[in-house]
């Protein structure tokens, strides 16, 4: 056995880096996007002692805010829903002063032929719409006086409006929507996966309006006996928090959506370590009752971590490649799911270079359309602070993650009328952007959990599970919080 002066000598020939004891923690949450940072947080507040670990510099993954030159560039939400999960962290992170609100009755428009139309959210305003025919006007304004019901295999979104509506609804007002949310095919969507509640009004009623309407009932009948009125703390009754006339659905912050996830960093403190990339997870080994003896986690730079719990907050496909060989039936079903590739354009014009008002939200784009932008929004005439005096900022989204912006700009100019380069310009790119929710997804999702279910100390969260909004996010990292918090004995 080598003396301890010689044992000392060597470790430090070697240096400290390279010879290192795991830390150990009761959680490590991989992943510092919203998911995870939801998730670390509420550990947090459960007294739950947790790290999370960021590959980046910077929390937020694609909630992105870039202060620069007068302007406030977003590469991720512009002016997202704030549902119940988000009011709760908005609450509890002091943010109402900085909450600004979008205006829902703001136009949207929709390209056709080269024209932008107001997009149509009224019966009176489906009779205006230039962008359907009167036959598909009637089509759609008549299916509350039809009755039909969803094939037993799960259709695309494109089989289930063309069976019900015709293409033209399809073309020039499903399809912009979904692009826009889901940038998703509406071809390969599937109805079960990413509208259960329309099948189920269809299957239950014969009719979507029908199913519609009755779902709407019991709402109603709450706000009519004050059941939605929201309680003073958030933390003390989540589920009866609900977005209502008292709470705005859409908004950001006065310095961008980027604020969410400062604040959430800044609460985390020494709770989250920036760069450094996990590079893999494996079990430390098995107790007598066959469960993992908790975990270990090496990263960059020869770091070790061990702990009783993971976190897996990360897109599919990476927490897939990490899980490859200590769960290789669950990292299969996960490198499965599909993500559509983004890239977002946020470009800045003194306002005399744009002919168009820029009156309201922005514009989605169809796919018939051929074009590679598939929605912009206007920036500045959402909220106050996103360009200076004279000046407006606009935000497009493609499906070409290896695009050129010039291309999405010189479209954009061609629909609203504007003259001569940019002033500033902030590109990103996502080779692997948002999970899409395609025929067979939520099969796979139910397979996914029943997987999980064979590691008590594997969880996950993240916006391929239960939607990709920022408001279903949040909840995914809460909902892992709190089955650890059922789980893990502090």
């Amino acid at each position: 056995m080598p003396s301890l002066s010689f044992t000392a000598f060597y470790l430090r020939s070697i240096g400290r880096d390279n010879f290192q004891l795991a830390s150990t923690h009761k959680v490590i949450v991989i992943g510092g996007g919203i998911s995870g940072l939801a998730c670390a947080f509420r550990l947090q507040q459960l007294g739950i002692r947790a790290l999370l670990l960021e590959a980046s510099g910077k929390a937020g993954g694609m909630v992105a805010t870039v202060r620069r030159n007068g302007f406030l560039f977003e590469g991720g939400p512009q002016c997202p829903r704030f549902p119940a999960s988000v009011w709760t962290l908005v609450h509890e992170l002091n943010l109402e002063n900085e909450f600004v609100t979008g205006d829902p009755k703001a136009k949207r428009y929709i390209l056709r032929d080269g024209r932008l139309q107001p997009a149509p959210f009224s019966p009176g305003a489906l009779l205006a719409t230039p962008l359907l025919s009167p036959r598909s006007k009637y089509r759609l304004l008549s299916e509350l006086l039809r009755h039909s019901h969803p094939p037993a295999d799960e259709e695309s979104l494109a089989e289930f409006v063309e069976r019900k509506f015709g293409a033209e609804v399809l073309d020039y007002l499903v399809d912009p929507f979904i692009s826009t949310v889901f940038l998703g095919d509406a071809n390969k969507m599937g109805m079960e996966s990413a509208f259960p509640a329309l099948v189920e009004w269809e299957r239950s009623r014969g009719s979507v309006v029908r199913g519609a309407i009755r779902a709407r009932k019991p709402k109603r009948d709450a706000n009519a006996s004050g059941g939605a009125s929201p309680p003073r703390d958030p933390r003390a009754n989540r589920e009866a928090l609900r977005v209502t006339d008292a709470l705005p659905s859409l908004g950001s912050f006065k310095n961008g959506m980027g604020t969410l996830a400062e604040k959430l960093a800044e609460k985390l403190d020494e709770a989250i370590r920036f760069e450094t990339k996990v590079e893999s997870i494996q079990p430390l080994g098995h107790g007598n009752d066959g469960a993992e003896a908790g975990w270990r986690v090496r990263a960059s730079g020869g770091q070790e971590f061990d702990a009783e719990a993971i976190v897996l907050a990360l897109p599919a496909y990476a927490a897939a490649s990490l899980l490859e060989r200590s769960a290789p039936q669950l990292s299969a079903l996960l490198a499965g799911i599909e993500h559509a590739p983004m890239s977002v354009v946020s470009s800045a014009y003194h306002r005399n270079q744009v002919s168009h008002p820029l009156d309201g939200f922005g514009f989605m784009v169809p796919r018939r359309a051929g074009l590679h932008t598939v929605c912009t929004f206007w920036n500045s005439s959402l909220f106050p602070g996103r360009a200076g005096p004279g000046q407006v900022l606009m935000t497009s989204f493609s499906r070409d993650a290896s695009g050129s912006p010039q291309t999405v700009e010189a479209e954009n100019a061609k629909i609203l009328g504007i003259t001569g380069d940019p002033i500033d310009r902030m590109v990103w790119k996502y080779p692997r952007a948002l999970p899409q929710y395609n025929i067979g997804h939520a099969q796979k999702v139910r397979e996914i959990r029943e997987a999980l279910g064979k590691y008590s100390g594997i969880l996950l969260a993240g916006n391929y599970l239960a939607g990709r909004s920022i408001g279903e996010s949040v909840e995914t990292g809460f909902q892992a919080a709190e089955i650890l918090r059922s789980r893990i004995k502090n």
